[in-house]
């Protein structure tokens, strides 16, 4: 159990020094990023034109026609959204119109523990499979990989994610958790059992 948790615990650290290192340093993440031409002006608008406080906005927002409407009006509602979607301009953003809440402290613990725990879970899978090494380090690797493509594809199958971005997440995640793998490799799983014709158990 203690190697367990040993383990556990360097994959995490090991992962968020990755992360760290490839949000602050490398910079393929933010060069996926754009800016308005005006930021005040724009500020100003979302500002004047927020709903309900921080959240997630869409520019046509995705809304239903009104109930007493007649089959008609919901048939010209839904072209006019159809057009608007087509037409653009289309947003998918988090606004939070005011001040923000927490603090870089507070964030880097809360990505840390998000880590452990991360590194906990597929530390089990790991525990219930015989593999060598390297095998050890290609499952978690793949854990990786099943993440992106699971978090990160959906965003550009249909909220229109650019793909540029979509690879680089994905690649982010594999490469995180190979580095993951390559610690938690040393200290959970169990080497296979090679009988007398060299076949692993």
């Amino acid at each position: 159990m203690f190697k367990f948790i040993l383990g556990a615990f360097l994959a995490a650290v090991a992962v968020f020094a990755w992360e760290a290192v490839s949000w602050t340093a490398l910079g393929w993440h933010e060069n996926g990023f754009r800016s308005f031409r005006n930021e005040e002006e724009v500020a100003e608008v979302i500002k004047a034109n927020v709903t309900s406080g921080h959240g997630i906005y869409m520019l046509p927002a995705m809304d239903e026609a009104p109930k007493v409407a007649t089959a008609e009006e919901k048939k010209a509602f839904e072209e006019k959204q159809a057009k608007a979607m087509e037409d653009g301009p289309y947003v998918y953003a988090i606004i939070r119109p005011g001040k923000g809440g927490n603090s870089m402290g507070t964030n880097m613990i809360l990505s840390f523990i998000r880590a452990l725990i991360c590194a906990l879970l597929i530390a089990m899978l790991l525990n219930q499979v015989a593999l060598f090494y390297p095998a050890r380090i290609a499952f978690v690797a793949a854990a990786g990989l099943f993440a992106g493509l699971t978090c990160d594809l959906p965003m550009w199958i249909w909220m229109e994610n650019p793909g540029r971005d979509t690879i680089v997440n994905i690649a982010d995640h594999l490469i995180t958790w190979i580095i993951g793998g390559a610690v938690l490799g040393l200290f959970v799983g169990r080497e296979p059992v090679l009988d007398r014709h060299g076949h692993g158990h």
